[in-house]
């Protein structure tokens, strides 16, 4: 009992001072399935089981804090492996953890060796891993076609609405919510679309590529003058339309180039396996070292990653340490995946392991992740001009429809104070049931509801896509260009429209 309660006072130590762990419910398949290849990649080596814990405590990915909770328990309690997998095991709240450190406790006690269980728990894992994320995938292909209906609907309802103002006296509660109702119905669906994406990290955390780079820099610059510029256009009065076309056109840079950079990291995590089973399957055909297995690939055979790989090979050549060269050669390739297969290649092969079966075990990983990701972007990419489509047509017609009514209004209010009142009939607008007051509340209205459907438009497909949240600038700058567009020119379009019947 008492080392019990000793274990857990050094638990809730190594939580506050350990690091930080990320969201463990958001990315835990996908981080499970990099910690389990890791462990089945070094375990191949035949290091002692010392060292496979030691090194899979320090992974940089959520499920790694269970891992140092066992290193803690076994260092500070003198616990083996086997009953300190248990004990972790036990108290574990995640399900999947819980199953698989009871297995891994049960493995060790049998005297099973540590990469065969590994071995087959990776390859299972992946396979979980691969069902999940195609049942995520179908559940968001719904989601997104669930999106479109719910804005459309919205909006149709407040066009309804402001028509309906031409028909009979409509009160303003009403007219306030049905546009609090379509906000409601906007946040919802970006919501179901947030809970229903597959959680993954593509780029790396701190700007690696030089696209990244150049990205946080014009962030820095371009994005706190938007906002500059769109204050001063508020402080002056003048049309949001033109503020918005400004704004789109100082960060539609960050976006773009961000975007750029998201498609460059797609090709190359496609190629990344494919490099790590060749430098493997080299070193093993002519009995050399991974250093010298660079040189003596083939680039021809090698599209996006060629630049980088023979970076790699000429600081390898030069004498530069190779831990150093290899993580260049991850932060030019800007790649989560990048980091993380080649990170399970170098360490194994550093701890003896043979370099072919590292890796082959490295290659398994990256081409399963990557083939996920291809898979994603079949339903991301209709989405996000489907969301930008709809988004012209829906601002475009709400804008548009309400100048027009709010002219007609205008004309039959003048026609009303022109004509005299009539004995026993009243004036005009007894006969008509204009909501002139409903009309000029719906005109205020337009303008919040065409700025959340231009951040809703914008942040639901970069959710859906996943990769650097700087993408969301891309659509932000498109949506925002479009709303702009609608709210300086298509006022004037009404007004040409009715020119004649003024005249």
């Amino acid at each position: 009992m008492k080392l019990g309660k000793l274990a857990e006072k050094l638990v809730r130590k190594e939580r506050k001072s350990g690091g930080k762990s990320g969201s463990k419910s958001s990315t835990l398949s996908f981080d499970l399935l990099y910690q389990l290849s890791y462990m089945s990649v070094v375990a191949a080596a035949g290091v002692p089981r010392a060292l496979i814990f030691e090194h899979s405590a320090q992974l940089p990915c959520a499920t790694a804090e269970y891992f140092r909770r066992i290193e803690l328990n076994c260092r500070k309690l003198k616990y083996d492996y086997a009953k300190a997998c248990q004990l972790v095991g036990e108290s574990a709240k995640e399900e999947e953890i819980k199953a698989l450190l009871l297995r891994f406790s049960s493995s060790l006690s049998s005297g099973e060796p540590e990469a065969d269980f590994l071995a087959r728990e990776a390859e299972a894992q992946a396979e979980a891993c691969d069902n999940e994320y195609g049942r995520k995938l179908e559940t968001l292909k719904m989601w997104t076609d669930a999106y479109v209906s719910l804005i459309l609907s919205a909006v149709l309802v407040i066009i309804m609405g402001i028509v309906s103002t031409m028909v009979w006296k409509v009160e303003t509660a009403f007219i306030v919510g049905l546009a609090v109702a379509a906000i409601g119905t906007t946040f919802l669906g970006v919501w179901l679309i947030y809970l229903m994406a597959p959680r993954e990290i593509t780029v790396l955390h701190q700007a690696g590529s030089r696209e990244q780079k150049l990205v946080r820099k014009l962030f820095k610059l371009l994005a706190p003058l938007a906002l500059v510029v769109c204050g001063l256009f508020a402080l002056r009065g003048a049309n949001l339309g033109w503020a918005l076309m400004m704004a789109a056109a100082l960060i539609f840079p960050v976006g773009f180039i961000s975007s750029v950079d998201n498609k460059k990291v797609i090709k190359r995590d496609a190629e990344v396996g494919v490099f790590l089973r060749s430098l493997g399957g080299v070193c093993a055909a002519i009995g050399t070292t991974v250093r010298d297995a660079v040189g003596r690939i083939d680039l021809h055979s090698i599209n996006t990653l060629r630049r980088e790989v023979r970076n790699l090979h000429t600081r390898l050549a030069s004498g530069i340490r190779a831990q150093l060269c290899w993580q260049r050669f991850v932060e030019e390739t800007g790649s989560e995946l990048a980091n993380r297969s080649v990170g399970m290649f170098c360490d194994a092969v550093e701890l003896g392991g043979e370099p072919e079966r590292a890796g082959y075990r490295a290659s398994l990983f990256a081409s399963k992740i990557a083939m996920l990701r291809a898979r994603r972007k079949t339903v991301s990419s209709p989405f996000r001009w489907l969301c930008i489509a709809m988004h012209g047509a829906v601002t475009m017609l709400l804008v548009f429809i309400t100048e027009v009514i709010g002219i007609f209004g205008a004309l039959v209010a003048k026609a009303e104070q022109s004509m005299p009142t009539v004995s026993g009939s009243g004036s005009m607008g007894a006969l008509t049931s204009f909501n002139f007051s409903g009309l000029e509340l719906m005109h205020s209205l337009v303008v919040p509801l065409v700025l959340i459907f231009t951040v809703a438009n914008a942040v639901a497909p970069s959710i859906a896509d996943g990769g650097s949240n700087y993408k969301i600038l891309h659509n932000l700058a498109i949506t925002a260009a479009i709303s702009g567009a609608s709210l300086v020119f298509l006022p004037t379009l009404a007004s040409m429209l009715f020119k004649s019947v003024q005249m």
